[in-house]
């Protein structure tokens, strides 16, 4: 993932950034505020004058980055179709590092992310923000399934499952459906590479979520 805070624009950015590279160098657990002061080319005592806590800090954080995400997807940013977008997606978030895309995670940002995701056990602002986090992404995932299946049906290339896979005899698939499959699967994808040390099981499972695409996607209702 590049780095958002290259260019802070403000002082809350400049602490975002700080907590940002700290947080990818030394993890959740051993991430401090003076850690994330020893990052911050200011004065150390204004994070503390802005911030009570590096958890209050880093919920900030995501919030800023998700803020940024969904700026993006408005502003039709992504310079992908449809269909290759659903791609990267779910590369993304099982082979980090794999998709050359600014908001794209590398590793040491997808783990640091699952640490935080496990804190919403016991946090409610860390599960607000994960509330939140899911839906943006669901809609987005939402909005890609309905553009990559309507761009299918233009092109009247229905893939394995044949024309009469789509519209005829099988029932229409909502969009939503296909995005929320997709979104629990990447965040298992992402918990699962975080935690293990055998990664044999990545190429199958994206071997097995396009076969899931391509079979599904010429059922999907565009219209639902």
């Amino acid at each position: 993932m590049h780095d958002p805070f290259a260019e802070p624009t403000d002082t809350r950015q400049a602490i975002l950034g700080a907590a940002y590279r700290a947080l990818c160098e030394h993890g959740y657990a051993d991430l401090t505020i003076s850690r994330i002061g020893e990052a911050f080319d200011k004065s150390p005592s204004l994070v503390y004058h802005h911030y009570d806590g590096k958890d209050e800090l880093l919920v900030d954080l995501l919030g800023f980055l998700l803020d940024g995400f969904e700026a993006s997807v408005s502003a039709d940013e992504f310079d992908l179709t449809p269909r290759e977008r659903l791609d990267a997606y779910l590369s993304a978030t099982t082979e980090p590092g794999s998709v050359d895309d600014e908001h794209a995670p590398d590793a040491q940002f997808l783990t640091v992310i699952v640490e935080l995701r496990a804190q919403a056990a016991s946090d409610d602002a860390y599960r607000d923000h994960f509330d939140r986090s899911d839906r943006v992404f669901e809609a987005f995932l939402e909005r890609t399934v309905r553009e990559a299946a309507a761009e299918l049906e233009g092109d009247g290339d229905f893939g394995e499952s044949g024309p009469n896979g789509a519209r005829g005899e099988a029932s229409p698939v909502p969009p939503i459906e296909v995005a929320s499959t997709l979104q629990t699967l990447a965040t298992g994808g992402m918990l699962r590479w975080a935690t293990t040390a055998d990664r044999d099981w990545a190429d199958d499972t994206r071997r097995g979520a396009r076969r899931y695409i391509e079979t599904t996607l010429p059922r999907v209702d565009v219209e639902g």
